[in-house]
């Protein structure tokens, strides 16, 4: 009872002795006075009886080797409370045997359960199923993995936009390898290759950064239809953002220019927004106006700039780069100039794709009117 239980605890207290837990006062009574006691409603336990000469218990772990456990110390457990529930390490044994489970892969920090487990297996005359298990996850600090960390459930990076592929890819990694070198693994590799043997017994710990660069590498090599149809199209669509009618070549070749500049699904819609602006909605940063279009001289690019390519029979990224390879040189302007000033009167930033291609998904007639728009704000 409980009330023996703190006896035997105080006892062992002013001995001065660690205490054992339960005693076993219980581990012979004749069964036909427990039958009585409990008829007469008396509180009990159902306990498993750990053989005297049960030698030590050994826990074959796929991960860790064998490991040793001392019978003595595990005592009579007890594997159905008094209000007739089995406890976890019954209910999980039973449960696995019944579904003829041969293996049990799980966190280390069960592994302290595991012998009792097996003591309950053999009892059942039930297969013991190889345990394999995994170290624990950890923060950058060294402590379990928690929701101080950051995000801890699947949803939320899948929310956040990390694609499946990428998240079960990193995942792998944390306490597993390939080669102890490879670290894009796909996920049909990874059903193939995947053994216990290359688990490793160490905590891992749960690196953001290379998570993040895992997925920026699962969309740079996606194929670009599936980028557009899995990726582009839904951010765009869940952002509002009016696409127009374009044929496959050209979505193709948006993701293109698109899928390395990439991170998030997110990130496609900042990313497009020069492409898919107009000539009377483009957006002009202040700060790239005043460093790359503002200077003295800039107006003279533009106009050239026009110039050269108002001249053009194809109007594709070969031919543009082309037409305005020769203007730093003609103008006595340095490269960077010259091309920054362009990339802001057409793109609104400083900072966008490629030039030539983006030119050309805008197409020409909106390029030259965004060089018109863009000229009174050139020095």
């Amino acid at each position: 009872t409980p009330e023996q239980l703190a006896a035997d605890r105080e006892a062992a207290q002013a001995r001065k002795d660690p205490f054992q837990g339960y005693q076993r006062r219980c581990r012979d009574l004749d069964p036909a006075e427990a039958r009585a006691r409990i008829e007469a409603g008396e509180p009990y336990v159902l306990r498993i009886k750990v053989p005297e000469d049960r030698g030590d218990v050994i826990v074959r772990d796929a991960v860790h080797g064998d490991v040793t456990f001392a019978a003595r110390e595990l005592d009579d457990f007890v594997i159905q409370r008094t209000d007739g529930t089995p406890t976890y390490n019954f209910a999980t044994v039973v449960d696995d045997a019944a579904m003829g489970i041969t293996h049990v892969i799980r966190g280390d920090d069960h592994l302290s359960n595991t012998p009792r487990q097996v003591i309950v297996y053999e009892a059942l005359g039930a297969p013991v199923p190889t345990f394999a298990h995994i170290s624990m996850i950890l923060g950058a600090d060294g402590k379990k993995l928690s929701k101080r960390h950051g995000a801890t459930n699947v949803e939320e990076y899948r929310d956040a936009g990390y694609l499946s592929d990428a998240f079960v890819n990193y995942l792998a990694l944390l306490g597993w390898s390939l080669d102890g070198e490879t670290t894009i693994v796909p996920r049909d590799v990874l059903a193939r290759e995947f053994s216990l043997d290359h688990v490793s017994k160490n905590p891992a710990t749960f690196d953001p950064k290379k998570l993040d660069w895992i997925q920026a590498e699962y969309l740079r090599t996606m194929e670009s239809s599936a980028f557009v149809e899995k990726v582009m199209r839904p951010a765009l669509d869940a952002a509002g953002v009016d696409a127009g009618e374009h044929d496959a070549s050209w979505w193709n070749a948006l993701a293109e220019i698109v899928k390395p500049r990439t991170k998030f699904p997110a990130d496609v819609v900042t990313v497009t927004a020069p492409v898919f602006a107009t000539a009377e909605t483009l957006a002009y940063d202040e700060k790239s106006v005043a460093k790359g279009l503002a200077k003295e001289g800039m107006g003279a690019v533009l106009d050239a700039a026009r110039e050269a390519l108002a001249g053009l029979e194809a109007w594709e990224p070969t031919a543009i780069d082309a037409a305005l390879e020769p203007l730093p040189e003609a103008l006595d302007l340095k490269k960077r100039l010259v091309f920054q000033a362009v990339r802001v009167a057409v793109c609104g930033n400083m900072v966008s794709p490629p030039l030539g291609e983006t030119m050309a998904l805008v197409g020409r007639e909106d390029c030259m009117a965004r060089i018109d728009r863009a000229r009174p704000l050139a020095g």
